[in-house]
């Protein structure tokens, strides 16, 4: 009876498997509405226990991370006046198995980055569990639509959510995320909808032609079409005046636990509105029929001089959500190490030039262009010429001259980049 049971299992897995790679992810955020104080108090509880949960597992690992860890419906925690049992309540079982996942996945994590030479710590306790996973659409979480509510496992009241116009019809739900952050509480919503769908609304805005990107401080992306987008989003006035009242206030007290959460509630508008730019770029990138940009380490960037630019504008979440966009466009990262700065995009001549110099004057053929211009139009180059010499490219530019022209090409976008979803 077990065997066929498994058997089963493994056979539903396999079929949801195949099924995915003709489907394309996308997360979709829901907001609790019209919350009451008594479900603040269930919802706040619901966290609570989490983190107690969490922390009494990572307390003793070697012990108490076993397949049974997600039956317990006691823990011991750590206050004041010494050690106290509580009761999990609020916390369903697959609640409790999502949250035992998490730590075997942190572990795993920290296991591949010590066997590269990483050196790393332990896990450590948590004062505040922000995100519950709910495993299984239909069982861990329900949503129904007409209604606009949402019925989360172990909590007999039916919240009710606003954002549901989002979700496409033919999605499929799966997994989400119960999330709390400083302006109330989400549903985060994994849908699976069909690839070939997604990839015809794309092509119906597409334009065929290919750009290349060279990202900057004071231009954050420059394209090889000579375009330069720019934007630039500081911490607030009023972050400032909250972190300044927080350095009077007593540590602990209730004033200090109250200005905290409105500087909380600061940094995650000016979050919103920093992903809200990086929408609005992608969105615009999604135009050209193939992008080509340099795997730049922006995170030795922000830990030099320039760290603060790079936080205010966030241009390191560009380079990621393109490798998600691989799957659907071609996406061609270029080394990093390739000089693209020093060369002449018209004739290929290589002089070296000072951060200081914005003109790129080429002492061979002697023509004149702005230095990420060139630069964005060499990344196109380059990416052309390795995809030509791979055999992936069939129809491409004539890489002898420096203007990009509309093309027709075709290349597969599992061989464009890396998914990573």
């Amino acid at each position: 009876m077990k065997q066929t049971k498994s058997k089963k299992i493994k056979n539903t897995l396999k079929q949801t498997r195949e099924k995915r790679k003709q489907q394309v992810p996308r997360v979709f955020q829901l907001k609790f509405q019209n919350l009451s104080r008594k479900d603040e108090e269930t919802l706040n509880r619901l966290f609570l226990e989490a983190k107690w949960l969490y922390n009494h597992i990572i307390a003793d690992i070697e012990n108490r991370l076993n397949a049974d860890a997600w039956k317990l419906k006691e823990v011991e925690i750590k206050t004041p006046e010494g050690f106290e049992k509580r009761e999990i309540k609020q916390l369903s079982s697959q609640m409790r198995q999502g949250i035992v996942e998490r730590i075997k996945r942190s572990l795993f994590s920290l296991k591949k980055a010590k066997e590269k030479g990483i050196k790393v710590g332990k896990l450590s306790f948590k004062s505040e569990i922000r995100s519950i996973p709910l495993k299984q659409y239909g069982i861990t979480y329900k949503i129904s639509g007409d209604k606009n509510r949402a019925k989360i496992q172990g909590i007999r009241k039916k919240f009710r959510i606003l954002g549901l116009h989002q979700i496409p019809r033919n999605s499929e739900l799966a997994e989400a995320q119960l999330v709390k952050k400083p302006s109330g509480y989400y549903l985060h919503v994994v849908c699976y909808l069909p690839k070939e769908e997604v990839e015809r609304e794309i092509k119906e805005k597409q334009i065929q032609q290919p750009v290349g990107i060279d990202l900057g401080i004071k231009h954050q992306l420059t394209l090889s079409s000579g375009e330069k987008i720019e934007w630039y989003i500081p911490e607030t006035k009023r972050l400032k005046r909250l972190q300044k009242i927080l350095s009077r206030k007593q540590k602990g007290s209730k004033n200090y636990n109250k200005i905290k959460h409105l500087i909380r509630k600061e940094w995650e508008y000016i979050y919103n509105k920093r992903k809200d730019v990086q929408n609005k770029v992608i969105s615009y990138l999604k135009r050209f029929s193939f992008i080509a940009i340099q795997d730049d380490s922006i995170r030795s960037w922000k830990e030099g001089y320039f760290g603060k630019q790079i936080q205010n504008t966030g241009i390191g979440g560009i380079t990621a959500r393109l490798r998600s966009l691989a799957t659907l466009i071609p996406v061609f990262f270029v080394d990093r190490y390739e000089p693209t700065t020093q060369k002449c995009s018209f004739c290929g001549h290589k002089q070296k030039m000072s951060l200081s110099e914005r003109t790129f004057k080429c002492r061979k053929c002697g023509r004149e262009i702005d230095r990420d211009v060139n630069s964005a139009r060499n990344i196109l180059k380059i990416a052309i010429e390795k995809l030509k010499g791979e055999g992936k490219l069939l129809k491409t530019l004539p890489v002898d001259c420096g203007e990009v022209t509309p093309v027709e090409w075709e290349l597969s976008h599992d061989e464009a980049g890396s998914p990573s979803f």
